[in-house]
């Protein structure tokens, strides 16, 4: 789900762009994002199972049709997770994106939402961290 990370860092920054004033700015942590909310670990525990689905098919298909056959089948797997993938990358993306504003306007913060990355400097008092707020929500 790395396409994510970078669709959330464009998308976010222009949530609050009007804002860029001088304040507070919020940061989201895409990582714990991606590896303890809910919504997300059921997403990925979706195309785990689907993935697992199609293999156990493939193998039940390897002694009953051409091997021909069973690549194009595997093809057709393989470009149906390919869009499952996305699909879900795409729903993730933006329920991070609302939750994250919601969190930013319930907080009053002024500045963009960012997706933590390496922090080169943030003054004192100029950040507040709504990871696990953002985690909370996606339930």
């Amino acid at each position: 789900m790395r396409g994510v990370r970078t669709l959330l860092l464009l998308v976010l920054i222009g949530l609050t762009a009007a804002g860029c004033a001088p304040g507070r700015v919020a940061v989201v942590d895409s990582d714990r994002v991606l590896n303890e909310s809910v919504r997300a670990l059921s997403y990925q525990k979706r195309l785990d199972e689907r993935e697992k689905a199609m293999a156990l098919d493939l193998q039940l298909l390897a002694s009953r049709i051409s091997a021909a056959d069973l690549q194009a089948r595997r093809n057709q797997y393989l470009k149906e997770l390919q869009q499952m993938k996305a699909d879900l990358e795409e729903q993730l993306s933006k329920e991070i994106t609302q939750v994250a504003g919601q969190v930013v306007r319930d907080k009053g913060l002024r500045g963009a939402v960012l997706v933590k990355g390496p922090v080169i400097y943030a003054g004192p008092g100029r950040t507040v961290d709504i990871t696990d707020e953002v985690i909370a929500k996606l339930k």
